[in-house]
């Protein structure tokens, strides 16, 4: 979901799964599993984000696609540089890294609450981009070029694939017919510098929560966190949205770990791997054809395929794919109570 982004009309559930739903869902599961395909092809080391690049990518058209995959780049490119100036200056003190990084998302915050429509999602990936590199090299700093590389490489290959999938479809169906835009709503300065102080203190507190108790996933916690609050901020009444949001991470990562442990036994090839996994990706596509399933669908979606973390061969560690799923929600968790506890005299507000 992204600022500006409007729906002319709320379809019923039924028709939801209609035909056009069912025929995006179809087209972002199999834009998700192309991307997945040739990840494990290509020999990547977390084909899981090019798969869900391909989801969250997902639009009606196919100029949306590309404006939005454009500002994907953009945000990605712009993490990238900063992880590696980050971890180049501050890798040898743990509290100026948590600083910075809390700093850099903070910095971001502030840019997407300034910009409209796909920007503050560019914002939003920036900010995501920089904390995964700077957490996934923290106990090796010398690896992060490697880190960055594959992390760009996941990304550009899911925009391809959804782009793809989008112009092939358009070619299928026709375009679909333009809707008259309302005025995109955007939060006052205020807001603004309110969600940007609330990015700071969940993502530098979180930072220290980790130093402090040595979690083995506290880097993802810290990162999650960020993430969520990031996200929300793009968002009006962030606090009264998350809930959806955290209910479907909580789903994304039951079913992830039981398909993961009890599906996929060590599958023998992708198709076993994609037949079990697209229904799970259908579901959660389909959900984000409707703004009341949408918050659902995006927390499910990622959570889905971090919890699942397909990869060739697969990695079967119960304990680890536990620890992982613990301070993801955590992190999550984190990041929406910032918006209780933290000035929340200046969340973001709808108009009524």
């Amino acid at each position: 979901m992204t600022r500006g982004s409007n729906i002319a009309e709320k379809p019923t559930l039924a028709a939801q799964f209609g035909a056009s739903g069912a025929l995006f869902g179809l087209r972002t599961t199999a834009a998700a599993l192309a991307a997945l395909w040739l990840g494990m092809w290509l020999q990547f080391d977390t084909p899981r984000w090019a798969a869900w690049t391909a989801m969250a990518l997902a639009l009606p058209t196919r100029g949306l696609v590309a404006t939005k995959g454009m500002w994907r780049a953009g945000g990605t490119i712009l993490g990238l540089a900063a992880g590696l100036a980050g971890v180049a200056i501050f890798s040898q003190s743990a509290i100026a890294m948590g600083l910075f990084l809390a700093a850099w998302f903070a910095f971001n915050a502030y840019v997407g609450g300034r910009l409209p429509g796909f920007a503050a999602y560019g914002a939003a990936l920036s900010g995501l981009t920089t904390g995964l590199v700077v957490v996934l090299s923290e106990a090796s700093p010398l690896t992060i070029f490697n880190i960055s590389v594959a992390r760009a490489a996941d990304i550009l290959l899911g925009l391809a694939c959804a782009y793809v999938a989008s112009a092939f479809a358009e070619m299928l169906q026709g375009p679909r017919p333009a809707t008259a835009a309302r005025p995109a709503p955007a939060p006052n300065l205020a807001q603004v510098a309110g969600n940007t102080v609330r990015v700071f203190v969940a993502v530098g507190l979180a930072w220290f929560i980790w130093m402090a108790t040595a979690w083995p996933s506290g880097g993802l916690f810290a990162v999650f966190a960020g993430v969520v609050a990031l996200f929300l901020g793009t968002l009006p009444d962030p606090d009264r949205r998350s809930a959806d949001y955290l209910w479907g991470v909580i789903l994304g990562q039951f079913l992830g770990i039981f398909v993961k442990y009890a599906l996929l036994n060590a599958p023998s090839s992708f198709g076993l791997l994609a037949a079990i996994l697209a229904p799970f990706l259908f579901i959660g596509a389909v959900g984000m054809t409707d703004q009341r399933t949408a918050g659902t669908a995006v927390g499910y979606n990622l959570s889905f395929l971090l919890a699942v973390d397909p990869a060739n061969p697969m990695q079967y560690d119960l304990a680890a794919s536990l620890n992982e799923a613990a301070a993801i929600f955590a992190g999550i968790a984190f990041g929406m109570a910032a918006y209780r506890i933290v000035l929340p005299e200046r969340i973001w507000r709808a108009a009524r």
